[in-house]
C-alpha cells in the first residue's frame, strides 16, 4: 500500500477560502460566548488538519475533520473561557465578518446595520452585541464583562441611541435578524 498524498497548496488555500467562514460560525454557533476565541480554534484546527489532509479529500470530509478539531479544542479551553472576565476585543468577532457568508444565502439587507454595529464604540458593543445578538440578560452581561449592572444599562442605551441616529431600525434588527439567529441556535440545542 502506497502512502496518501498530502493536499497540495493551491488546494489547502482552497479548503481554508471555503470552509473557514462556515467552521467558525458553525463553532460560534456551539460556543456563542464572547469569552470563546473561536477564531483562534478556528485557525488552529486548520493549521492542525489542512497538512495531515489526504490528496483526494472531499470538502463534506474536510469540513467534519475540521469542526471536530475546532471543537475539540473549544472544549478543551471551556474552562479558562467561561472564567474570564472583562472586556476582550480579541472575543468579539465583527458581525459582518461571522454573518457575512449567511447574509449572501438569504438577505443582505441587516449587513449595512451590522456595519453600524461593529462600529460601535468597544464597550457599548460588547454590551449590545451580548444583550441583542446573543440573548444575554442585562445581569449576565454585567457580570462577565465585569461592569454594574446599572453601567450596562447604560451602554445599551447609548448604543441603542448611537445605532437609531445611524439609522439603523434598532427594532427590525433585533427582531428580524438577532431574535431569528437566537431562536435558530436554540432549535439546534
Amino acid at each position: 500500500m502506497s502512502p496518501t498524498r498530502p493536499l497540495d497548496p493551491s488546494r489547502r488555500g482552497e479548503l481554508m477560502r471555503g470552509l473557514f467562514h462556515k467552521v467558525r460560525f458553525d463553532t460560534f454557533e456551539a460556543y456563542d460566548d464572547p469569552r470563546c476565541n473561536v477564531t483562534a480554534f478556528t485557525l488552529e484546527s486548520f493549521t492542525r488538519i489542512l497538512p495531515v489532509l489526504p490528496a483526494d479529500v472531499r470538502e463534506e470530509e474536510a469540513y467534519e475533520r475540521l469542526m471536530d478539531e475546532t471543537m475539540r479544542l473549544a472544549a478543551g479551553h471551556r474552562k479558562d473561557f467561561e472564567s474570564r472576565t472583562g472586556l476582550s476585543e480579541v472575543h468579539i468577532v465583527p458581525l459582518v465578518s461571522l454573518y457575512g457568508f449567511r447574509l449572501l444565502e438569504v438577505d443582505d439587507e441587516f449587513r449595512p446595520w451590522l456595519v453600524e454595529v461593529d462600529a460601535l464604540p468597544r464597550t457599548e458593543r460588547a454590551v449590545y452585541r451580548l444583550i441583542a445578538s446573543l440573548g444575554w440578560s442585562n445581569a449576565r452581561t454585567a457580570e462577565v464583562l465585569g461592569f454594574s449592572e446599572g453601567w450596562t444599562s447604560k451602554l445599551m442605551s447609548r448604543a441603542r441611541g448611537t445605532l437609531t441616529t445611524a439609522g439603523v431600525s434598532v427594532e427590525e434588527l433585533q427582531t428580524d435578524f438577532f431574535d431569528v439567529e437566537i431562536e435558530r441556535r436554540k432549535e439546534k440545542e
